[in-house]
C-alpha cells in the first residue's frame, strides 16, 4: 500500500493537462491540480472503503503473549483507516502519500484560483477606466 509509483503516475497524468502557452498556463495548472487531486482522493477513498477490519487487522496468535485486535478507526477527510492492537501496534491502511499529495493539489488549486481572481479583477478594472 505504500507504493510511490502510483503517486508519480498521478502527478504525470496531471501534468499532461498543463499547457505552457501564453495566458493558458494558469488554467492548465487548475486542470492538473483538479485531475491529480481527484484521482488521489478516489484511490484513497477506495482503500478506505475496501479496508475490512476483519481481514486487514487480524489477531496475532503467533506472538507471545497473544496480540489481539483492539479497534479500527477511519475517516474520509483526511483519509485514514488505522488498525490498533492491544500491544500498541498500529497499521495504516491508506497509503502514506495520499494525504500529502491531496493537500498539495488543494493548495495549488487555491493559489491558482486566487491568482485568476486577481488577474480578472485587474483586467476588468483596466478596461473600465477611461
Amino acid at each position: 500500500m505504500g507504493s510511490w509509483i502510483l503517486a508519480v503516475l498521478f502527478i504525470c497524468f496531471g501534468l499532461a493537462f498543463v499547457r505552457f502557452q501564453k495566458d493558458r498556463w494558469l488554467l492548465g495548472l487548475v486542470k492538473a491540480s483538479l485531475a491529480t487531486g481527484t484521482l488521489c482522493y478516489l484511490l484513497g477513498w477506495a482503500q478506505l472503503s475496501f479496508a475490512f477490519s476483519s481481514h486487514a487487522c487480524p489477531d496475532h496468535f503467533d506472538r507471545t503473549p497473544i496480540d489481539r485486535f483492539d479497534r479500527f478507526e477511519d475517516g474520509a477527510f483526511p483519509l485514514h483507516a488505522t488498525c490498533y492492537w492491544d500491544s500498541g501496534e498500529q497499521k495504516e491502511l491508506v497509503s502514506r502519500w495520499v494525504n500529502p499529495l491531496l493537500f498539495t493539489c488543494m493548495a495549488v488549486l487555491a493559489g491558482c484560483l486566487v491568482t485568476l481572481a486577481v488577474l480578472t479583477y485587474r483586467r476588468y478594472r483596466k478596461g473600465s477606466t477611461p
